[in-house]
This record gives structure tokens, C-alpha cells and sequence, in this order.
């Protein structure tokens, strides 16, 4: 199912979050803007890894593991849940636009030794990160890549953000170019048929490119190839861990509104179908959208600006009296901007919102019984940003890295509010102390 992309980042419908929001999606997403996908284009020729160096004296510092270990997951999480046996996760890469087809591995199966550390100082590398959005999902992305970028010796020259648009990702390609760097880490709301245009220029200087949640239709993914890496989370079953939890909020029933962001990106859709999957198990939540079943890859029952979900969730409050939970397809913004429709209708109190990607306000209407608020997802995208980082490390070092990673996510709750956060954000996020 695949929509016709008329958001760039997380586009209007038909798209493959993303994932975001994803969460997001991935979400911690910002506005989009339409336009056509540039043709596609042959996959260009990739240069050889460099050979191994000697790392200089100045490279010669101790490993930093506080940066370059996993972190434990908290109890409070639940482990097994957050993080199953990768047997159980049924992404694919070509899920995301990445060919060939691999299954996942768990980003902490990616880890370098103190002489790969020290081999990759010795390097002296440079990276750019354009990210999407400056959200605090995406802002705790950066910090993990800064800091692991920080750990390898590696010098981050510049970030940017294309803010959902496909013309903004070409235009801040173009502008980072002339740095000649040795790596570049992007993705994110972009729609594969677009990814392999734009991102020419960089595959044929021979530049490491390391990919969130998006590949690139008509090239492939892996060692040697135009995309070294593609970095993610199990979209599907965020979703479905979310649908888990809504039906758990909500035992006796609830009448859940559903409106979603039209776009074509497949990390948000794949997030979404997962959680209408979920709740087919709950036959108490009854679903209700516009214009004919709920469905991720329509264009009924949705907005096409996740920067602007305020107009269009209070005509469909309006329609739509008699529920009581709706749902936003990440928090900021389009959460933020449902939360205001609530308000102005009157209907605080009245209606819930169940959404994703926990941000600063989903963390202070959790922590009080009277938030809006009352199911928020979360992922890892901290640990996330340090593995798209060693991903890009190590392939310009030659070493072997897999061609799809996949790190935890999990739902957050008062209970288990600080913890959720903090693994989330990483160490130069911690939960606001407005929430505690």
C-alpha cells in the first residue's frame, strides 16, 4: 500500500515513521512540503574502504565507555519486551525501501574494541548529520551522534535540518559538500523514490552515507554499497506496543478518534498499522475515522502539515461528538496541535490523547492523573544517534557493520516516567525537573 507523497517529510499518505514520527517516527517531526519525487538513478560506483592506520599519539586516550557501551535497559522498562529476541521482530529491511532484504540486528551487536577506536582516531574523519526536524526526539538523536562522533575521535563538521521537505535535504547536501566529508548520516522523513536522487552527489565523491529508516529505491544497502547502513526501530511493533497499551489503559472500552498525518513515508505508516493491528484484540475500543475505515495509507480521516493539525482536529472533534480518545501520530507537533483542539473545544478532561515520540509535554502530562495525555511512546533514539555514528566510523574504517540495526522502544508511564525519558534522551536530556 503506498501513498502519493504530498508531504515530503512524513508526506501525505501513500507513503511507507517515520517513523518516525516515527516515532517516529518516529516522530519528533516539524512541517513538510510537497513536492515530486526526483526520477531515480543508477547506483554509483563506491570506492574502497581506506586501508587501516596507525592511530597518532594524539589519538592514544582511553576508551570512553560511559559513550561507547550499551546501556543497561531499566527494569522498569521491561526488558524483554523493550528488547526481544531479534527472532521476534519481524521488520525487514525492504520494509523500509532497503534492498536486499536482511533481517535486523540489535544495534549493540555493533561494537568496536579500544584499537578500532583508536584506528578510527587516527583516521581524522569528518561528518555531517542533516537531520529532518529539531524536535527533541531529534535533538536527543544529535546528542547521541555528537557524543559517539566525540568518543571516535571523529569531527562533526556540521548539522543541519531539511524540516520534512526532500528540496531542503538537497539544498543542505549541496551546502556541506564543499567540507568534504568523509560521512554523512540523514534519512528520516524521506521518501525512498527520492532518496537515491538527492543523495547522488555524495554516493559519487565515494562519501560513507548512513541512513534513518529509509533506503533508497534502486540502490542496495551494506559493505560497499551506496548506503553503508540503515539505522532504525521495529516500527510495526512500536505500534503494536502501543496498541497494547491503549487497550490496557482503557479496559471497559473506549470510542478512539483517528486522525493521522496523509504522507508516504513508511516508518510512519508501518507504526500506525501495527497499532490499529493491536487493537483488533481489544473489540471494546471501537475505532472511528472520517470518510471510511482508518487506515495509514488512505487520505480520508487525516492533515497533510503535521505543523498545523489544530484546524483540522477540532472540525473533526466537531464531527465526531461522541469520542472520548484520539489519537495524533506523534507529539510534537501534531500532537501539540490536537492537545489545542481539545482546548479550544471546550473538551479537556473530556477527551484523551494516545500518541508518540515523548517529548517535554507528553513527560508533564504523564506525571499528573489530570494530564490530556495518557498513552506515550518512546524509543532509543539516543542509542539510535550513536549507532548511526559508529555505523559511518567503522565502514570508512573497513570494518564489518550490519546493513540494518534496529534499537528498543517501549511505552512510557507515570510509573515509570523518569526512566523512560532518560533512556530515550540519553545523558544531555534528562527528564525536565518540572515533571518529577
Amino acid at each position: 500500500m503506498r501513498l502519493r507523497l504530498r508531504h515530503p517529510d512524513s508526506p501525505v499518505i501513500r507513503v511507507l515513521l517515520s517513523g518516525a514520527v516515527v516515532a517516529s517516527l518516529l516522530s519528533g517531526c516539524s512541517s513538510a512540503a510537497s513536492t515530486t519525487a526526483p526520477a531515480q538513478s543508477a547506483a554509483p560506483a563506491q570506492s574502497a574502504a581506506p586501508a587501516q592506520s596507525a592511530a597518532p599519539a594524539q589519538c592514544d586516550t582511553p576508551y570512553d565507555s560511559a559513550v561507547l557501551d550499551p546501556r543497561p535497559i531499566p527494569a522498569s522498562l521491561d526488558p524483554v519486551t523493550a528488547k526481544p529476541d531479534i527472532a521476534q521482530m519481524t521488520i525487514k529491511s525492504t520494509d523500509l525501501g532497503s534492498n536486499p532484504e536482511v533481517s535486523p540486528q540489535w544495534y549493540d551487536t555493533l561494537q568496536p574494541t579500544p584499537d578500532q577506536v583508536k584506528q578510527i582516531c587516527g583516521m581524522h574523519l569528518k561528518a555531517v548529520f542533516l537531520d529532518w526536524a529539531d524536535a527533541t526526539y531529534n535533538q536527543s538523536i544529535r546528542s547521541g551522534v555528537r557524543q559517539e562522533f566525540q568518543a571516535l575521535g571523529v569531527d562533526l563538521v556540521r548539522i543541519t535540518s531539511f524540516n520534512f521537505d526532500p528540496n531542503g535535504l538537497a539544498g543542505a547536501l549541496a551546502a556541506v559538500l564543499p567540507l568534504n566529508p568523509d560521512i554523512i548520516i540523514t534519512g528520516g522523513t524521506i521518501d525512498p523514490n527520492q532518496m537515491a536522487a538527492i543523495m547522488k552527489p555524495a554516493a559519487d565523491k565515494g562519501i560513507t552515507i548512513v541512513s534513518w529508516a529509509v533506503g533508497a529505491k534502486g540502490w542496495e544497502t551494506g559493505k560497499g554499497k551506496p548506503i553503508a547502513s540503515v539505522i532504525s526501530y521495529d516500527f510495526f511493533q512500536l505500534g503494536k506496543q502501543m496498541g497494547a497499551a491503549v487497550c490496557k489503559k482503557y479496559p471497559n472500552g473506549a470510542k478512539l478518534g483517528y486522525l493521522h498525518y496523509i504522507n508516504n513515508v513508511d516508518a510512519i505508516l508501518l507504526r500506525e498499522e501495527g497499532f490499529l493491528e493491536a487493537l483488533k484484540a481489544c473489540p471494546k475500543i471501537e475505532v472511528i475515522a472520517d470518510g471510511g475505515p482508518a487506515d495509514p495509507r488512505g487520505s480520508n480521516s487525516g492533515f497533510s502539515d503535521p505543523n498545523a493539525a489544530t484546524n483540522d482536529a477540532a472540525a473533526f472533534l466537531a464531527r465526531h461528538s461522541d469520542i472520548n480518545v484520539l489519537f495524533a501520530p506523534w507529539e510534537d507537533p501534531p500532537g501539540l496541535g490536537e492537545m489545542a483542539a481539545i482546548k479550544q473545544s471546550g473538551l479537556e478532561g473530556k477527551i484523551d490523547l494516545v500518541t508518540m515520540d515523548l517529548a517535554e509535554t507528553g513527560a508533564r502530562q504523564l506525571a499528573t492523573a489530570n494530564g490530556t495525555i495518557k498513552v506515550d511512546m518512546a524509543q532509543d533514539v539516543y542509542d539510535g544517534g550513536r549507532t548511526m555514528a559508529l555505523a559511518g566510523a567503522m565502514t570508512k574504517a573497513g570494518l564489518d557493520v550490519p546493513a540494518f540495526l534496529i534499537f528498543p522502544t517501549y511505552a512510557a508511564t507515570n510509573a515509570n516516567l523518569k526512566d523512560a525519558w532518560d533512556f530515550m534522551h540519553g545523558p544531555e536530556y534528562p527528564l525536565p525537573v518540572s515533571t518529577q
